[in-house]
């Protein structure tokens, strides 16, 4: 009997039970993959430090010149370290190495990270094979990261010429690498991997320009970093921990992060169809359970006849949804696995069971809930339609006499809504949330477009144009804030002849040792410096810039990090000696991950070692935009990097943008389409409820196009209510979602929202898919006669 009824009440409702049953398989495939893929993804980043012996600390210092002293240090009085290696890598410029493709030489691109020369025999920060496996290079021979060769055009076969002082060698591309330690468009650092005896040569050139490297496993990673700052160490520029190693892998998690709110917010939009559906079914069949209950069937064997049903379809859709999970969360594995290496994901199906699993209980759950209201139902009352015939309390709505002027069509839909909020609160709901969660990459996009992202990466978003690796051919990097100043003011002369008459601000990066006056325990800050004519667009949130000599400003993090505050005094070692400071400033930006300190531009630091400069601020009036401009320049000057406030930022931050970007499109489908099934399975449901009604409008004259109109028009005023509702929910989302998202890089900046996008073309997408589901759901209306009536209350 079942069997039969169940069978029976399917075919009656397709529609609605097939649009559950996407809900249903959707939700399962969102939820299950994701939470399974923020699983793998953070399992595999402490696995592949592990497997890859990332040390807890690593120092880089500037040549080999104090490689005796350092190393007697660690073996002797670095505290808690368990074991060390030293290694030596060759830096290189961007414009030493060539490419050769079809006998056509092209320049490389390094994205804007340093390069750097090295081999694969170290035990520490080790270089694996697409594969994960260990590999060895035949001489003449060059691996790099799958994200370099893509980024250059290259294949395993083409040739790579590296002229690095008097050594010049080509190579051949042998393979692909994944590199835990410099494989990350986050850590800024690429390496390109060589044989031994190939390595020696470009090692061994009295013109090589050295990075000393220093792997030390400890059990103690900030005492050894802080007892090392008290050494003086005049070499050492700076030091990275494992968990800022890992920290570069955790921007793989933001999508999955996403997609996992998205399959809740389906589960929830599931659930809140599922329950006005099984309300309605009910009041449909009153009468059928006035009758059951009469001939004496308890209440919970009328629950089961619901139940089954739901539990069929739940269980078929969940199902169906965890057999396109699987696949799923090996696609969005497979992104992140180009970086890392991975255990074997297929070992984390249980997670997509669980979460299958877990959806079928709560939906059931859900379902069980809502047949209680069978209890309160009597058999004479529900025989009478679930009604008892009195009413105690006016019905809500409005007056037809006070809106005399109101056309009828809107009349209607607004009194509808007004009459039956429950009713339409689903679709409110619904709409709300598919709302807020186009806002969310939609927001992040444009706050990662914005002229304060700019800032917090030291680039004066009105400047005309930035450029990089401004060295000549086989000059080597800067070495000195003096070198960057000559190079400058060489790449201005050349501006000038062009006809382009430009300003340029360099901003040097030193690594200068920091202490408090008069007090114990010495810091090791990365220090930035505006060098040339605009040095006022950083901003700041406490106190002032830096202007005199004897100011300074640190970020955020090292100011609560050392416990200091305005007006303290900061002595620090630079050119050999001790110069004292008063800390004038507060500000948070993204330089060093928010740990960082800015020098007043008077300050003179030409003797200090230069361990990078930012991208140079080029200033001039143009009516170009900064792309144009960047085009523009780099067919002028192709030897130098041009580039946009946008393009920086983007080398900085990897490819968050671009996935973001990518998914917007598809995720605007997915909601318009959620949207649109649910507008298309209210409005019928409203139509089998409503036959009476509209059997009546119908026998007093009014058209069918009039009536499909009254239908479409409250879904219409849901939608509206429903994005206004949203409006503050969006602006939560940006302060407690998107905020902490930004915050992991290391400084706070304001959510950006661009009101025509955010509030005009994707909600009018969205209101577009109503109004054409809703205009599709009425079509029934033409099918209703005026026989109807005696459906009538």
């Amino acid at each position: 009997m079942l069997q039969r009824i169940l069978k029976k009440d399917m075919k009656r409702r397709k529609s609605v039970n097939i649009i559950l049953f996407i809900f249903i398989t959707l939700a399962s495939v969102f939820l299950s993959s994701s939470v399974n893929n923020i699983l793998v993804v953070s399992s595999a980043v402490d696995y592949y430090m592990d497997r890859a012996a990332v040390p807890e600390v690593s120092l880089f210092t500037a040549g080999t010149d104090e490689e005796q002293e350092i190393n007697d240090w660690i073996e002797n009085e670095g505290p808690l370290v368990r074991s060390y290696e030293s290694g030596i890598l060759v830096i290189l410029a961007e414009k030493s190495i060539t490419l050769e493709r079809g006998g056509i030489e092209t320049s490389f691109n390094s994205n804007g990270a340093s390069i750097y020369l090295g081999t694969s025999d170290a035990d520490h920060c080790k270089v694996f094979d697409e594969n994960g496996k260990s590999f060895s290079l035949n001489k003449g021979e060059i691996a790099m990261t799958s994200g370099v060769m893509e980024r250059n055009g290259l294949e395993p076969g083409d040739k790579i010429r590296i002229a690095e002082g008097s050594v010049d060698k080509e190579f051949t591309v042998g393979l692909s690498t994944k590199d835990a330690g410099f494989g990350n468009d986050m850590a800024g650092m690429t390496r390109l991997i060589v044989s031994e005896s190939d390595f020696s040569m470009y090692k061994l050139n009295p013109e090589a320009d050295l990075l000393g490297m220093y792997y030390v496993d400890t059990d103690g990673a900030a005492d050894f970093v802080r007892e090392l700052n008290d050494q003086g160490f005049l070499s050492v520029m700076n030091s990275v921990t494992r968990s800022t190693y890992a920290m570069a892998y955790s921007f793989d998690m933001v999508m999955a992060s996403l997609l996992i709110l998205i399959g809740i917010c389906l589960i929830l939009i599931a659930m809140l169809v599922l329950r006005f559906t099984l309300v309605f079914t009910i009041e449909e069949d009153y009468r059928e359970i006035g009758i059951m209950k009469a001939v004496g069937m308890k209440g919970f064997a009328i629950k089961k006849l619901y139940l089954i049903k739901y539990l069929v379809l739940v269980a078929s859709g969940s199902i169906i949804g965890l057999a396109a999970s699987v696949p799923a969360s090996s696609m969005m594995v497979k992104g992140v696995s180009k970086n890392m290496i991975m255990e074997d994901a297929g070992a984390n199906l249980w997670v997509n069971i669980i979460c299958t699993l877990l959806i079928i209980l709560l939906v059931m759950l859900f379902c069980y809930c809502c047949t209680n209201r069978l209890n309160k139902v009597s058999a004479i009352a529900a025989i009478r339609g679930g009604q008892t015939g009195e009413r105690y309390s006016g019905r809500g709505g409005i007056r037809l006499h006070r809106r005399s002027r109101m056309p009828v069509a809107v009349f209607l839909g607004i009194n509808d809504m007004l009459s039956h909020v429950r009713r339409y609160l689903v679709m409110i709901i619904t709409f709300g949330i598919s709302f807020v969660l186009i806002t969310i990459p939609l927001n992040t996009i444009n706050t990662m477009k914005s002229s304060e992202m700019a800032s917090k990466f030291c680039l004066d978003p009105d400047s005309a144009v930035y450029v990089k690796d401004i060295e000549k051919q086989g000059e080597g990097s800067f070495k000195s804030s003096k070198d960057l100043i000559e190079g400058m003011e060489r790449v201005r002369s050349e501006l000038k002849d062009a006809g382009y008459d430009a300003e340029l601000t360099g901003i040097p990066i030193y690594f200068l040792q920091y202490e408090q006056a008069g007090k114990t325990g010495k810091s090791k800050i990365a220090t930035v410096q505006a060098l040339g004519p605009n040095t006022g667009f950083m901003t700041y949130q406490e106190g002032s810039a830096p202007v005199l000599e004897n100011e300074i400003a640190f970020s955020k993090d090292i100011m609560k990090e050392n416990g200091w505050e305005i007006g303290d005094s900061i002595e620090a070692a630079i050119n050999g000696k001790e110069e004292k400071f008063i800390i004038t400033g507060i500000y948070s930006d993204y330089t060093q991950l928010g740990r960082s300190a800015r020098m007043n531009p008077v300050m003179d630091c030409s003797n200090e070692i230069m361990f990078d400069y930012w991208s140079i601020i080029v200033d001039m009036d143009t009516d170009s935009s900064q792309s144009e401009m960047a085009e523009e320049l780099n067919k002028l000057f192709p030897d130098y990097g041009w580039s946009d406030a946008q393009e920086v930022i983007d080398r900085n931050v990897g490819g968050i943008q671009q996935s973001l970007q990518e998914m917007m499109i598809p995720m605007t489908a997915l909601l318009c389409a959620i949207i649109m099934l649910i507008t298309f399975l209210m409005e019928r449901l409203f139509i089998v409820r409503e036959k009476g009604e509209i059997a009546m409008m119908k026998s007093i004259g009014y058209r069918n196009g009039y009536i499909r109109l009254w239908q479409i028009l409250r879904m219409i005023w849901a939608a509206v209510i429903s994005m206004a509702a949203a409006v503050p929910l969006s602006l939560l989302a940006n302060h407690f979602v998107l905020r902490p998202i930004f915050a992991i890089m290391g400084a706070e900046l304001k959510i950006q929202v661009i009101p025509w996008q955010v509030y005009g073309i994707y909600p009018g997408i969205l209101m577009a898919g109503i109004i054409i589901a809703a205009g599709i759901g009425t079509i029934n209306v033409k099918k209703i006669n005026i026989r109807e009536l005696s459906n009538l209350e």
